[in-house]
This record gives C-alpha cells, structure tokens and sequence, in this order.
C-alpha cells in the first residue's frame, strides 16, 4: 500500500496562477482545495502511484536461473547492492559487482552471469519511483481542477467585478473549461481525455509471475 499522498499541486504557486487568480482572494480556495485533493487522490487510485523517490528499498526474491531480475516497484532509479544465495531472512550472501548487471527502470538486466537455482534466495537493495511530479501528470492535474472548477457553476470567474480573476483560456470551448473536457470517466473521477497521460505510470502486478525471469 502507498503512504499518504504528497502534496502535488500547491494553491497558491500552481493552481491560482493557472486560472488566472489573485492569490489574495480567498473567494473560491475552500471549493479548490477539495477540488485539487480529490484530483490528486484520484491519480492515486488510478496509479497507485505516490511520485516520491523510495531510496534503500530491500526485496528477498526467489531465484529462478534467470538473466533478468523484477523487482515489485518500478521504476528503477538506482540499485545499491544485489546479493545472491542469501537466506529465506535475506541476510548473508554473495555480492555481485554492479559490472555484472545493468539497470533499468523495469528490471535489472544480468550480463552473462544467471540468477542461482531455484529454490535460493536473492535480495535486491535499490531506489525507486519519481523525484518530483513529471510535467504531464502537473500538467493533467492543473487541466483537471479547472474542468471541476469551472463546471460547478463556477464560470463567473475572470468575467470582471470583485471576482479577483482574469479567464485564464480564450473561451469555454479550450481544452480546460468546456466541451472537449464534458465527458468525465465515472470510474477514476477524472475527465476521459486526461487519463490515458496517466496510463504510463500506472503500477502493474503479476501476482503469478516469477520475480527473476530468463530472457526467451
């Protein structure tokens, strides 16, 4: 299970300026931040995804004569030790160098060495996840909030007043404010045209699939 979400997004640095708000008008931040939390908990859901980066995670595999490790977590930013023949507690073991292996964001990659026999254990310590919140998601979630904000009866900002606010788009037809956004997935809570720029970092398990593989 993920920690508690991140803030991803901040009220007044991101998502006032984007839709064109005063940050001294405190009119519409109570109906925003509820907007903006629920945005953000959907991607969560939907990606079971935190965006932090998670240094030191250690992993006690099963072992399989394979060339390829697959660890739970994805992706990969960094492997610090891997260890072969441990025991089932994951402690002892042979270090392997980190010339034997490579490492990308799905897997480590073996180089002409295998993983032992089946029914030993390797552990693997590595970093994963994302430093910081990629600028698609940022930019999906800002698109989101003003498509809820502004389908609540809430177009009166930017038309002039007291209301604080300048129409950050050029009319309710754009991308963000009207029907391009109209249709909203009931499943994820999030409009239709955005979630699929979250479909890259959704986490996929194979709960059946061995954690070392070899290549066919």
């Amino acid at each position: 299970m993920m920690g508690e979400l991140m803030a991803f997004l901040d009220l007044n640095t991101d998502i006032k300026p984007w839709l064109g708000i005063d940050v001294v008008n405190i009119t519409h931040d109570a109906v925003l931040t509820i907007i903006n939390n629920a945005m953000e908990q959907a991607v969560k859901n939907f990606t079971e995804t935190d965006f932090e980066l998670h240094p030191g995670t250690v992993e006690i595999l099963d072992a399989n004569e394979s060339d390829i490790i697959l660890p739970h977590n994805v992706p990969i930013t960094a492997v610090s030790e891997l260890a072969f023949y441990t025991l089932a507690d994951g402690t002892d073991g042979q270090i392997i160098e980190a010339t034997d292996y490579q490492v990308r964001e799905e897997g480590i990659i073996l180089q002409n060495i295998h993983t032992p026999f089946r029914r030993s254990r390797i552990r693997v310590t590595y970093t994963w996840g994302y430093d910081g919140l990629p600028d698609d998601v940022k930019l999906m979630l800002l698109q989101a909030v003003e498509a809820e904000f502004r389908r609540k009866a809430r177009k009166s900002v930017g038309t002039g007043g007291n209301s604080g606010a300048a129409r950050s788009k050029k009319d309710e037809s754009d991308r963000t404010g009207g029907t391009a956004l109209g249709a909203w997935d009931k499943k994820t809570g999030l409009p239709k045209e955005l979630v699929y720029i979250l479909t890259p970092y959704k986490r996929f398990e194979f709960v059946n699939s061995p954690m070392a593989t070899r290549n066919l």
